[in-house]
């Protein structure tokens, strides 16, 4: 089954060797304070058409994922501690990639992803290398990704409406199933 997650059209944060992202490697404050931040924006998602699931039965290494297809967030409980800063650092992370595809494309124009860079490589060096391990067809978009996660809630949010606001505007769709995700 979760072959198909780590196909290429899955966006996945795995964690490799070095700390969690944005809830010790970048050194910032919790940016979610309650469990309840994070359902109010899982809940915002939602009301963008974007399925929120939760597995319990993730490979090991793997915090979660977004498949743009089904435009389905996948938050991986089995390989997150219980800790709404890295569960916020990790929805943070996979909402970046439902802006993207909200944008059909990338967050920062071209000119600014050298900046973006040396930002990431300032906050965690660890993470700067780790971009390297994407294929590079991949790299631009954990780059943004990557800026997202680091950043406060309430500037996240303002993001997601920004790239994603039209599509709270109009009903939300009916959820379909997902097959091959369960959500538990």
């Amino acid at each position: 089954m979760w072959q198909s997650i780590l196909r290429s059209s899955w966006f996945a944060v795995v964690v490799m060797g070095a700390p969690l992202m944005g809830a010790s490697s970048f050194g910032t404050p919790v940016h979610a304070q309650s469990w309840a931040d994070i359902g109010n924006y899982s809940t915002l998602l939602r009301r963008a058409g974007t399925q929120t699931l939760v597995a319990k039965d993730c490979p090991s290494g793997l915090l979660g994922a977004f498949h743009a297809g089904r435009n389905a967030l996948l938050l991986c409980s089995n390989n997150l501690q219980d800790d709404p800063a890295q569960v916020w650092t990790v929805l943070a992370h996979e909402s970046a990639h439902v802006m993207q595809h909200c944008q059909q494309g990338p967050l920062l124009p071209d000119h600014q992803i050298g900046n973006a860079l040396a930002q990431i490589e300032k906050q965690s060096l660890s993470s700067f290398q780790e971009l390297r391990l994407y294929h590079q067809s991949q790299r631009r978009d954990e780059i943004e990704a990557r800026l997202v996660q680091g950043l406060p809630m309430a500037e996240v949010e303002a993001l997601f409406r920004g790239f994603c606001g039209d599509r709270l505007r109009r009903p939300a769709p009916k959820s379909l199933p997902v097959t091959g995700l369960g959500d538990g």
